[in-house]
């Protein structure tokens, strides 16, 4: 018989895998300059960045109810992949920002560069003295950071818990 895995042992071990994945992702990406290719590299980085965590969370509640006698809750599933995308979204978020503030310093300027070019493009002009002042903010490493940790608790909100529903599995009374 398996030993019962505990749910912070499941999610230890997928939430380090989780992040360290997304990260290696996002760094590549940023490497390659996916952001700044239009559409079609933000969507290939999209599609990726899907199919890690769904591919992630699905392996995580699988593993928990296989060594928890076939069982899963929707309550303990939903824990699952909640910690698991928050360990892993706080891992990316943070490696995402110590890579874009101290070892790619012009990353920042070629994505406002991509913006700049897209919106010469529709016909629009950019003016840095136009833009208020808290818009800056969207266009800061910090903002890069946090919104890599919104995008990981979206992904558990709706990728995990369709995984959640697929795995689910209670006693029949």
């Amino acid at each position: 018989m398996e030993e019962k895995i505990t749910l912070g042992d499941s999610v230890k071990k997928w939430g380090l895998m989780y992040g360290l994945i997304g990260l290696i992702v996002a760094i590549l990406s940023a490497i390659f300059d996916l952001s700044t290719m239009g559409t079609a590299g933000s969507v290939i980085a999209s599609l990726i960045n899907i199919a890690i965590a769904f591919t992630i969370y699905f392996l995580a509640t699988k593993e928990y109810r296989d060594s928890n006698d076939g069982l899963l809750s929707f309550g303990q599933g939903f824990k699952i992949v909640a910690l698991v995308g928050l360990l892993g979204g706080v891992i990316r978020a943070v490696g995402t920002y110590i890579y874009i503030k101290f070892i790619d310093t012009t990353f920042m300027d070629r994505v406002l560069e991509a913006q700049i070019e897209a919106q010469e493009k529709m016909g629009a002009t950019y003016d840095p003295d136009a833009l208020p002042e808290f818009m800056k903010f969207f266009q800061t490493e910090e903002f890069m950071g946090i919104a890599s940790f919104i995008g990981a608790v979206f992904g558990f909100l709706i990728l995990g818990l369709i995984a959640v529903a697929i795995n689910k599995r209670t006693e029949d009374y």
